[in-house]
């Protein structure tokens, strides 16, 4: 009876060790039992003890396929610029579409592997005989967790911080934005935080030094070639310190290269946060920042932002926001060395200061006079499926902007006024299922004589509009949980 006992322990263990194959834990099973070492009874009773550690064993891997499809077709006369009366350019009209593949594996709270690629493109912009490749990575990253509640995130990712003004996946852009970074991330009830770290390189064919293709150090020919930082450090920590109160906190010091030097950086440093309430029907919020150090140019930078909000929901699903940001800028009547042309890093622009996106590009768009950018926002849910926006945008520059004016063969300087000119944008969003989205829009914009000053658009401008419909198909291909 022991000899017995001892055998079928061994024949036990065997079989578990080989369990995560059924067919050959199976076959084991029935060569003993045709070989008389144990019996049918015996067999079927480890064939049910294993399915049923099987069952108390979570699974806790998956591995996820997921795509988007998402087409945008476009109306634009006047978008981003001014078009004054008898001018002979016509409207733009044409369709972007991105086109991704997402294959995630986690394991959880130990390992996440992401991969997303995309194509990007203009309908008609490549030949259909062409073979010309146009797909990029735009994710690769790995995330371990040392720690449930601490992870490590490497590899190129996406960087969104707070409410995304300055830093954020920019989804609106066809291309969207992602990083080359790490991330060191702290996540708990009460507090989150976000250690990021990145270096910019154009090339590995750089010998010694940082010097691009190894092109001698030589007057100004020594260029990273390209345009956006060369070191980034960011700090970020959410933390709820009541039920109502939240405070959120950026601290970001971004380095562009010195023309002229391998290893000199110009840094430009961003402190600040947001402190937001919420209770009820009404949620209030106030961010503030303030840029310090140098611009990409190497000057001096003392520029400041302001965020205040309010915003109301009441029961019948409609949402008020009234708010204002405003942008620092430079004193025309005042010459200076120092840059006050706050610049929002690495966020979202389209959806804060109009849609028509006339000030994106900061300080260029606002020739270096800030901006105030009053709005009211309206949206209304009619049902799980239908949201409607009205979006209204007063714009001013912040400070003044001295226009140039020839009289005959004098030129006297001019203050302009400081109102830009107002913009309205309508909106529909239609969710049919939760994988599909219908987006449509239509803005118009009653631009002043001062903003064709800083935009130098001549005068008698006619009403920019523009228009967009898109259409957004997001489903999950494939997803399986294994062990």
């Amino acid at each position: 009876m022991k000899t017995k006992k001892y055998i079928l322990t061994i024949i036990a263990l065997s079989y578990h060790i080989v369990s995560s194959s059924a067919q050959s834990s199976d076959d084991i099973l029935n060569l003993l039992v045709q070989k008389k070492t144990i019996t049918e009874t015996d067999a079927d009773s480890l064939r049910a003890e294993t399915a049923l550690k099987e069952q108390e064993t979570p699974k806790d891997k998956t591995f996820t396929i997921g795509a988007e499809l998402r087409t945008r077709t476009e109306f634009r006369n006047g978008f981003r610029t001014l078009k004054p009366a008898g001018d002979t350019a016509v409207p733009a009209f044409f369709t972007n579409q991105r086109s991704r593949i997402l294959l995630t594996y986690e394991q959880k709270n130990k390992f996440i592997l992401h991969t997303s690629i995309q194509d990007v493109r203009v309908w008609g912009q490549n030949d259909p005989k062409s073979n010309n490749a146009t797909l990029q990575l735009f994710e690769a990253y790995a995330e371990v967790f040392i720690h449930p509640k601490f992870s490590v995130k490497i590899g190129r990712q996406k960087i969104v911080l707070d409410n995304g003004r300055l830093f954020s996946e920019n989804d609106w852009r066809v291309n969207a934005q992602a990083h080359d970074a790490v991330n060191f991330r702290f996540n708990s009830d009460k507090l989150s935080s976000e250690l990021i770290g990145a270096f910019n390189q154009t090339s590995s064919n750089n010998g010694l030094t940082n010097q691009p293709n190894g092109e001698p150090l030589s007057g100004t020919t020594y260029n990273p070639g390209f345009n956006t930082y060369k070191t980034l450090a960011v700090h970020y920590m959410k933390y709820k310190i009541t039920d109502a109160f939240t405070l959120t906190t950026i601290n970001s010091a971004d380095g562009y290269q010195e023309p002229k030097s391998r290893e000199g950086t110009y840094q430009r440093f961003t402190d600040g946060g947001r402190l937001e309430f919420e209770k009820g029907k009404i949620y209030a919020t106030f961010s503030g920042y303030y840029q310090s150090g140098k611009d990409a140019s190497g000057n001096l930078l003392a520029a400041w932002y302001i965020q205040p909000e309010i915003k109301y929901t009441n029961p019948d699903n409609l949402t008020i926001r009234f708010g204002a940001e405003i942008f620092s800028g430079n004193n025309g009547q005042i010459t200076s060395t120092t840059d006050h042309n706050f610049i929002p890093l690495y966020g979202v622009n389209h959806r804060f200061n109009g849609n028509m996106e006339f000030f994106i590009n900061k300080p260029g768009d606002l020739n270096n006079a800030g901006l105030i950018n009053p709005y009211l926002f309206f949206t209304k849910n009619a049902g799980k499926k239908v949201q409607f926006r009205s979006d209204f945008h007063l714009f001013y520059s912040e400070n003044n902007f001295i226009n140039n004016v020839k009289f005959g063969k004098k030129t006297i300087p001019e203050t302009i006024n400081n109102y830009l000119g107002y913009e309205n944008d309508l909106g529909v969003i239609y969710t049919p299922k939760p994988y599909i989205k219908i987006d449509l829009g239509v803005s118009y914009a009653v631009p002043s004589a001062s903003m064709a000053i800083i935009k130098k658009a001549g005068e008698n401008l006619t009403i920019p509009t523009w228009a967009y419909i898109s259409v957004t198909l997001k489903p999950q291909l494939f997803k399986t949980s294994f062990k």
